[in-house]
Order: C-alpha cells, then structure tokens, then sequence
C-alpha cells in the first residue's frame, strides 16, 4: 500500500473518530468531552485509585501546573481529597471522595460504551485490515529507510528569485546567533544576483518536494583561477541530515566544472561542526593571504580541486 494511501486513509478515519465522539456526547448529553483533561483525570484516579500529581501529569501528558488546577477545581467541587501518603509523609496523593466516584462512575461507563462504538467504526472502515496492511509495509521497507528516503528526496537547485528571501532568512539566522549581521552580508542580502550570480558565481539551495527551502550554499567567483565558497546555511530543524555536505559538495562540483584551480572560506573557529564539515570535504587551513572584508573571519581554508582548465 502506497505512504499517500495510507496516511489519507489515517487521516479519514482520525476526522470520523472526532465526528463519533462529538455525536456521541452529544446524544448522550454529557456536559464535558470524554478526552477533556478534568475528565481524563477524574477517570484515572476512578479506575487506578489514588495518585500524585507527578504521576497524573506522566499519564495524561499534561504539564504539572495544569494537573493541579484541575485538581483544586475538582477538590472545590468536593469530587477529589488530597492527603499524605502513609508510606511516604512528604508526598500528597489525590484520591476520589464518594462523589467523585459516584460522578466519574458515569462518565466511565460512557467512556466504555464510546471504545465500544469507535471499535465498531473501526471495523466497518476495515481499520484492523489497514493496520495490517500498515505492519507489512513497515516490514518490507523499514521506517528509517523510509525517513531516509524522504530526506534524500531534498533536492539541491540553483537559485531562483523566489529564493531571495530564504538565503538572507537562513543566513541572517546563523550571523545573528553568534556575531552581528555586517555591511558586506547586508549589501549580498539586498542583491545576491548582482553580488554573487552575475559576477559568475552560483547560489545552491536545498528544497522539499513541496518547495520548502531548508538550507543554502554560494560560490563566489573571486578571480579567473580561485573560487570562494560562502553563506553556507541549514534550517536548524535538518541539520544533521547531510544537507550541507551536499550543499558544500554541489558548489565543489560547480566550482570544478567551471574550471577553477581552488577554491577557498572564511569562517570563524567558533562555529566548530562547519568547520569539521568543511575540512571532511578536503579543505585544509591555510593563512590568510589578505585581511579579511568580515570581522568575524579568523580561519582561512583552501581546497584545491581535481579538474582545471586545460
């Protein structure tokens, strides 16, 4: 079964899922939604028995300040006790008065009966078979070969207008965190075509199928035999996945194809994983032979490439 087939199948029954429970308590006139917190809660403690508030937040997946607000407005409405653990003094436990368990055992009871109509829907919408359906798929092809996949599926282009926005967002981010934005990254930012393409230089970008840019890379062209790669920036959220060694490899290709004899960086020695990737990529430091046109710049790198013009 196709990814897209099974997540539109997920998504279908997940949306009937929602318009069952909502029907449900609707028919059966409860006051509060089944999933709401101050219910979930109640149901616990009816079905588990006593328990501290660390141990509903852990449950329930809600924050610890969330639990004991419930747990006051429940204890106001004479629903829920707190004392302290006879096994242990300095912990309180939260327990069920009479009539909580009296007003939860209704709610329990239609909880029951609400997995007995969704189970019945789940049938009927042959989910038991799509889950199956779902193992297989996961057994002929595992997750993390998927997820592999689904990032190797980001492709590298280069530039497009549309783009002019993402480079100085993505660039401007990793500046900002560390140093301070300056007149030459402004000046790039307002014009990367006239900066860097028209000169003869090139800007790589990584983007999801969908058009999502997630990571950028420049060449700049600095004189007929040396090329300068620059502005190299990955989303923070897929860094990790080997986007800026491809981003870093796919301005090396360009570089060698153009025909330059090197091609050089600068960077600072603070920002240690690009510096790691850029000397896994062949880059070796080198002293500067100018002062640099960025402040922050304090290491030079230089890899000399394969092909040259002949």
């Amino acid at each position: 079964m196709a990814d897209q087939e099974i997540n539109s199948s997920h998504q279908a029954f997940t949306d009937g899922v929602q318009q069952a429970r909502a029907y449900y308590e609707q028919q059966a006139g409860l006051g509060r939604s089944l999933a709401s917190p101050r219910i979930r809660l109640g149901l616990e403690l009816y079905r588990d028995g006593p328990a501290s508030v660390v141990a509903l937040s852990e449950r329930l997946k809600v924050s610890h300040p969330a639990v004991v607000q419930i747990a006051r407005n429940l204890i106001a409405a004479e629903y829920v006790a707190d004392y302290r653990d006879r096994r242990d003094k300095r912990r309180r436990l939260l327990a069920l008065t009479n009539s909580g368990r009296y007003y939860f055992s209704g709610f329990s009871a239609h909880a029951e009966l609400e997995s007995e109509l969704l189970s019945d829907l789940a049938t009927a919408a042959g989910l038991p078979d799509l889950l199956a359906r779902w193992k297989q798929a996961i057994a002929e092809q595992p997750l993390s070969q998927r997820f592999q996949s689904a990032i190797s599926g980001i492709t590298i282009v280069p530039y497009q207008a549309a783009f002019k926005k993402s480079f100085e967002r993505l660039n401007r981010r990793w500046i900002e965190a560390s140093f301070q934005v300056e007149d030459q990254d402004q000046a790039v930012f307002d014009d990367p075509v006239a900066k860097i393409v028209t000169p003869g230089g090139a800007i790589f970008f990584a983007v999801t199928a969908s058009g999502q840019v997630v990571g950028t890379c420049a060449l700049l062209h600095r004189d007929p035999r040396r090329a300068e790669l620059a502005k190299m920036a990955v989303q923070e959220h897929f860094q990790g996945f080997g986007l800026g060694r491809r981003l870093g490899q796919a301005v090396i290709d360009y570089a060698e194809a153009v025909g330059f004899e090197d091609i050089v960086l600068e960077s600072n020695q603070r920002l240690k994983p690009a510096i790691s990737l850029y000397r896994s990529l062949g880059f070796i430091e080198e002293k500067a032979p100018a002062i640099s046109d960025y402040a922050r710049a304090d290491i030079f790198m230089v890899k000399t490439l394969g092909r040259v013009k002949a």
